[in-house]
């Protein structure tokens, strides 16, 4: 049996430690659009040492999130920082990077960041940062994100993250 409640207004209490506040019941779910259904998060706050390569294959970033959607006509929204990559002046490489959904390469070659020498002589620097949202996602069933990345050219240097920066990675499940 399904019964409904229908009310103008919802409000807590005024006062006190719980002022303005509506609480839910432990193991109950309020749904409304627009709200945070799960967050799911890779982070490294310090890594230590460099994360790159010199290859023109693929190679993992250790960036990796799974999130099981509980709703199928949910916004699923990915977030990824490397707040530091590079590629030293004697590399004349560019760092590539691609977002594997359920180990499938997600967009198009520059949705995920791209980083290229800005000059021959000074190392270049700049963070790698993307955002992608996706829908349709079935209920149920878990949906991996993976974030790799290469050297445009085998044999040059490019780092997807250097030493003592951070790299986030953070999957939201958006209700609609």
């Amino acid at each position: 049996m399904t019964s409904t409640l229908q009310v103008q207004t919802l409000q807590g209490p005024t006062s006190g430690a719980d002022s303005n506040t509506i609480r839910v019941a432990d193991n109950h779910k309020l749904y409304a659009k627009g709200h945070v259904v799960q967050v799911q998060t890779y982070h490294v706050d310090f890594v230590v040492g460099n994360i790159q390569t010199d290859s023109d294959a693929y190679q993992e970033s250790g960036a990796k999130v799974t999130i099981t959607p509980q709703f199928s006509n949910s916004l699923i929204v990915c977030d990824f920082v490397a707040t530091m990559s590079s590629i030293p002046n004697s590399s004349t490489g560019q760092l590539i990077t691609r977002l594997l959904l359920n180990s499938v390469a997600y967009g198009g070659y520059h949705t995920t960041g791209f980083v290229t020498s800005s000059s021959p002589t000074t190392n270049s620097y700049q963070p790698t940062a993307f955002k992608t949202v996706h829908s349709n996602l079935a209920a149920g069933t878990p949906v991996e994100f993976n974030l790799q990345f290469k050297s445009d050219a085998s044999g040059q240097n490019v780092v997807m993250v250097n030493n003592q920066s951070s790299i986030t990675m953070t999957v939201t499940e958006i209700a609609q």
